[in-house]
């Protein structure tokens, strides 16, 4: 296992054109006193082993380029590198694929650290191993022998494997302490009463919420949930075990299954930190936790709620960093944000936001309240819950049981001096005449709309009993949006599709030539989906004075949207048409989100 600490490796990298013969001569005169520096560094760090630092570390230390000028030479490069001249696949190993079991109770601890060695798949008898060091048959033939069973070797990064090591030992113990601890061993059976089936094999002995085992457990899920970048973590209690799944671009992954016994004690731990009653399992709850991580804090709004076999908990994952973005990063046309924006800054008026359950709408408007907000502003929000605490922003949340509603909240909330008010939702006629009434006396108002088109806003409002002479004086305008899933950057490849068929599908295409798109083909960053991450899409309408006077005269919506279309808006499909011409995301996903 020595190749890795010789000079062999730079000859390697050299004939693969990855580093040139200057790069070389200058790192073998510099790696003595590198090596020192990283020693010196990772000093009281837990990388201070014998594995550390090998000649890559230096390597990757020194910020190269590769072939002199070309993307930095990382870690991944090297290895892969390595790969071709040892005759070894490249594995770029991704969490969500790895069954715990295999990671974990293949090869033990000890040894899979020691070696740098993760054991992830088992195909037809043959156990598969991720290696860091490419001169590791000695090590593989001794567990070939240990558990009777054939090996093929993958090369992989150090880093990759030390630290999925590190994560699924460490949360595969806390699993199984915790599972010790409930009694797992016990041959007798109780009966849980949140399981609606009335029976099930678990513990007796309960776990308190203070245990350390669930702790860690559940420290890791959100430290996990937040690398993965998912939006929503579920905690699912089934008939033998608990899942736990991740919503990740919209689409949930199944992440870990773990043994039933545990279950209570994760949502009991969640349950303490949102400030729940941990002994009502009865009833729906809701809560939220700030957790500090990653050099930021990030919110978590917690849901529970009885299910067949127990208590589901859903964690819904707000991100600053997400929640509030700079405007111009939501994927607006020039010609909508030069809008949106006029909206923004309007002395007064109302600026709707529609869209179905999560479609965007409070990012679009946290974005836009960070945007305007000012020391020399009162900008208060009226939420259900308040989803995002904010230092700037004077938040008050809805609290039905004592009668504090969106209506009553806005009765008082003139008093307050506002400048800039934000409504979670209009609901009702109450919410609505005082967001008018808001609006006239001289504030600029937001709020949120469930309708499916921004022109449809208009009925929605006279639905709820506001004249047409009130809307039309003091509606700025309104905005649907959507979310698209976009291409996955690595894997983007273009191809040709007949301008026929896409205008059929709905697609505003002129002539008859093949159209040149792109899509994702399914990589390892994306996990085979060919996306990764979202944009938004938007329909803005905003109120001319010959829609103000239509809206006045009561007339119907499609003769509103006509007259909006001749005035510049773009629709939904429209502005989803283009950013698939633009590459953002695939037709498929446009007309997913768009249909009518």
């Amino acid at each position: 296992m020595k190749f890795l600490y010789s000079d062999g490796l730079l000859d390697l990298l050299v004939k693969y054109k990855i580093l040139t013969g200057k790069q070389r001569t200058f790192i073998s005169l510099e790696k003595g006193k590198q090596r020192q520096k990283l020693l010196k560094k990772s000093a009281g760090t837990n990388q201070l082993d014998k594995n550390y630092p090998d000649l890559i570390d230096i390597i990757v230390s020194l910020n190269l380029k590769k072939g002199g000028t070309g993307d930095p030479v990382d870690e991944e490069t090297i290895m892969r590198a390595v790969g071709l001249e040892f005759k070894m696949e490249f594995k770029k190993l991704d969490p969500l694929e790895l069954e715990m079991d295999i990671v974990t109770k293949t090869i033990p601890k000890t040894f899979a650290i020691s070696h740098l060695l993760l054991p992830f798949n088992i195909v037809d008898g043959v156990l598969e191993v991720a290696v860091y060091h490419p001169d590791s048959q000695t090590v593989l033939s001794d567990i070939e022998q240990a558990n009777q069973v054939k090996t093929k070797p993958y090369i992989s990064t150090k880093s990759e494997i030390k630290r999925i090591l590190a994560e699924f030992f460490g949360f595969q113990t806390s699993i199984s302490a915790a599972e010790d601890q409930m009694g797992m061993s016990q041959t007798g059976t109780s009966v849980d009463i949140g399981n609606l089936e009335r029976y099930v094999k678990i513990s007796a002995k309960d776990i308190t919420q203070s245990d350390q085992h669930i702790k860690n457990a559940i420290n890791h899920i959100f430290h996990y949930a937040l690398d993965q970048r998912a939006s929503d973590i579920h905690i699912e209690p089934k008939r033998e075990i608990c899942m736990i799944r991740f919503r990740i671009d919209g689409i949930l992954h199944t992440i870990y299954k773990l043994p039933k016994v545990v279950h209570s004690a994760l949502v009991s731990r969640i349950k303490f930190l949102s400030r729940l009653d941990i002994a009502e399992k009865r009833r729906p709850q809701d809560g939220r936790i700030k957790v500090g991580m990653s050099e930021k804090d990030i919110e978590i709004r917690v849901s529970t709620i009885p299910v067949s076999f127990g208590e589901k908990a859903v964690l819904r994952i707000l991100d600053p960093d997400v929640i509030f973005q700079s405007v111009k990063q939501l994927g607006f046309s020039k010609r909508d944000f030069g809008i949106f924006n006029s909206f923004m800054h309007s002395p007064h008026g109302i600026t709707l936001v529609t869209g179905p359950t999560g479609s965007g709408k409070s990012t679009t408007l946290y974005s836009a309240l960070k945007t305007i907000a000012t020391p020399e502003m009162n900008l208060v929000t009226i939420e259900d819950p308040v989803e995002m605490v904010h230092e700037e922003f004077n938040q008050i949340a809805v609290q039905p049981l004592i009668n504090v509603t969106f209506s009553t909240i806005l009765r008082n909330i003139l008093r307050q001096d506002p400048d800039v008010i934000m409504i979670g939702e209009i609901r009702d006629n109450d919410t609505a005449s005082h967001a008018v009434q808001a609006a006239m006396t001289g504030h600029l108002v937001f709020s949120t709309l469930h309708t499916n088109d921004a022109v449809s806003s208009i009925v929605r409002l006279r639905d709820l009993g506001l004249e047409p002479f009130l809307i039309s004086s003091t509606l700025l305008g309104a905005m649907a949006q959507r979310l698209v899933k976009t291409i996955c950057p690595d894997c983007s490849e273009p191809f040709t599709i007949e301008a026929e068929l896409l205008y059929k599908m709905g697609f505003p295409v002129s002539g008859s030539d093949p159209v040149t798109l792109r899509r994702g083909v399914g990589c390892r960053e994306c996990r085979g989906t060919g996306y990764k991450g979202r944009s938004g899409i938007f329909e803005i309408f905003p109120l001319s004075s010959k829609l103000k006077a239509m809206i006045a005269a009561g007339k119907n919506t499609e003769e509103m949207r006509q007259v909006a279309i001749r005035e510049g808006m773009t629709t939904l499909r429209e502005d989803a048409w283009r950013k698939v011409q633009q590459g953002v995301t695939t037709y498929e996903e446009a007309l997913r989100v768009t249909a009518e």
